[in-house]
């Protein structure tokens, strides 16, 4: 190929892909920059408020597993820390005596996260508080003090609204569950596990 022929095709290159690069400096919807990642960071709110619903149990066969639903305010620290307030409530059926048992917990503490929001498809966390916890029904406990402790994940759906989910331990003390036809010496308590999806907003 003559020099003639390779300047020519080289024009005849940049002639046809001028107006492409300039569209493509010009959209603003397509792909980002070089300099910049083609995954942007997820929003993350400071503020989030989130329903759920779930099961909830008792160790110790104290009752059988019962609905469970919960509420949550959380607010962000940083990238990794949150602090939480929760309400949780239930209704289990005793084992022993077949009444109903109705919890209703109180309880705030802490949330770190695993990884952050924008390495992985969930991101996933542990929690850890302290709280109250009160058991309605006849032989039930009207105080108890609960350290849940638990692990979980979520992600934003979108830049507003939060989905995940948990599985939290709650062991119970000053606690004393037991009725009149308890063993001697057994004094049933009021340790709980609840598993619970949650949705909420963001912001």
């Amino acid at each position: 190929m003559t020099t003639g022929r390779i300047v020519a095709a080289l024009l005849a290159a940049v002639a046809l892909g001028a107006p492409t690069l300039a569209h493509a400096q010009n959209n603003q919807g397509g792909m980002p920059p070089a300099d910049q990642p083609v995954l942007n960071r997820l929003p993350q709110p400071v503020i989030s408020v989130e329903g759920g619903a779930g099961i909830v149990g008792f160790l110790g066969g104290v009752g059988s597993l019962g609905p469970g639903w919960n509420v949550r305010v959380s607010g962000a620290l940083n990238d990794r820390w949150s602090i939480e307030g929760n309400y949780l409530g239930s209704a289990n059926t005793r084992a022993d005596t077949r009444d109903t048992i109705v919890m209703t917990s109180l309880d705030a503490g802490f949330r770190y996260n695993l990884a952050a929001a924008n390495r992985l498809p969930l991101q996933p966390f542990v929690n850890a508080g302290v709280g109250y916890a009160g058991f309605a029904g006849n032989y039930g406990d009207a105080f108890t003090l609960v350290v849940p402790v638990g692990v979980g994940a979520d992600r934003m759906l979108t830049d507003n609204i939060k989905v995940g989910a948990r599985f939290n331990y709650r062991p119970a003390f000053f606690d004393n569950m037991g009725s009149p036809i308890t063993p001697v010496g057994d004094e049933p308590g009021a340790d709980t596990w609840t598993l619970l999806g949650q949705i909420g907003g963001g912001f």
